[in-house]
């Protein structure tokens, strides 16, 4: 008969102890771990749709890079990403100034509203001097300006030029540039009922900026800013009409402007804040001026309307 190895008797309280030790460690393990891969389920290519489309924006996909994604909160993530944005700039008295930041095709936004939207100011240029009407935009200022207005100190690779247009664009009676520029900026995102948003950013030295409500404060601005140059244009109406006896009979605002300009009207005037030219239709006893507002469509509310006399 085969000999029977007896086996040695259970433990059940060192078994029970060792058990009861797995079973806190796992659900340490599930407490602590699972609600950051809950918080962190925001992939790299939603963050980059999420910042393509900040504020109504409509950002080429290849202009944002999204470096890194790590989980803020129980809802919350924050973003470091590199962006190519593109500046439009003038030669105004000799000085390189950024005037617009491109928002979507065939669209801009001008700098200076931004500005105010969040309460703040344009920083002052602290680059080169004055430099000759006949010379090009350089790197160097180019890489300077835009690390101003976002408060990175040089040298720094969070700014860079990736390209200057030829010299010789002009917008009116101005000399004028295009930069493409990229730009290290880290995001906060938030998630609601709605889906992943950016509520904040930061660049450079500065704190984050809420960015809630930037949007809509921005067509506020440019529906005053459009008043005013509405208002503009009406006076410089009344103006020829005293002279002339009629209002300017056309059915374009070029026409308009061409006939105001530079007697009646000293600034040419040829589209509103939101890049679209101004509408006119005039008669010699009577006009209107329109701007299409927002939606770009004519004859909506949100439209901008100066009738006369």
């Amino acid at each position: 008969m085969g000999r029977t190895t007896s086996k040695p008797p259970i433990d059940y309280a060192h078994y029970f102890l060792c058990n009861r030790r797995n079973l806190w460690m796992a659900f340490f393990l599930f407490v602590i771990v699972n609600p950051i891969q809950a918080r962190a389920d925001l992939s790299q290519k939603q963050a980059r749709k999420v910042i393509q489309t900040m504020g109504g924006w409509s950002l080429p996909n290849d202009s944002v890079r999204v470096r890194s994604v790590k989980a803020s909160g129980t809802e919350g993530a924050e973003v470091s990403a590199e962006m190519e944005l593109v500046f439009r700039l003038t030669l105004r008295e000799g000085h390189w100034q950024l005037r617009e930041i491109r928002s979507g095709q065939d669209r801009w936004e001008r700098l200076d509203l931004i500005a105010q939207a969040l309460q703040s100011e344009l920083p002052p240029d602290r680059c080169d001097g004055p430099v000759r009407l006949s010379s090009e935009l350089t790197t160097k200022h180019a890489r300077c300006l835009v690390a101003g207005l976002f408060d990175i100190a040089l040298p720094s690779d969070e700014v860079r030029i990736k390209e200057i247009s030829p010299f010789g664009l002009s917008i009116g009676s101005e000399s004028a540039a295009l930069v493409v520029s990229l730009v290290q900026v880290d995001f906060h995102l938030t998630r609601d009922a709605e889906g992943w948003r950016v509520a904040e950013l930061k660049t450079g030295a500065r704190d984050w900026v809420n960015i809630a409500g930037v949007p809509a404060r921005i067509d506020q601005l440019k529906r005053t800013a459009a008043t005013d140059e509405l208002a503009q244009i009406a006076s410089a109406l009344d103006k020829f009409r005293y002279e002339r006896g009629y209002f300017v009979v056309a059915d374009k605002e070029s026409v308009l402007i061409d006939h105001l300009s530079p007697k009646y009207l000293a600034r040419v005037i040829r589209v509103d804040p939101w890049h679209r030219p101004y509408q006119y239709e005039g008669q010699q006893d009577h006009y209107s001026l329109r701007s299409v507002g927002p939606d770009g469509k004519p004859n909506t509310p949100d439209d901008i309307v100066v009738s006369g006399p």
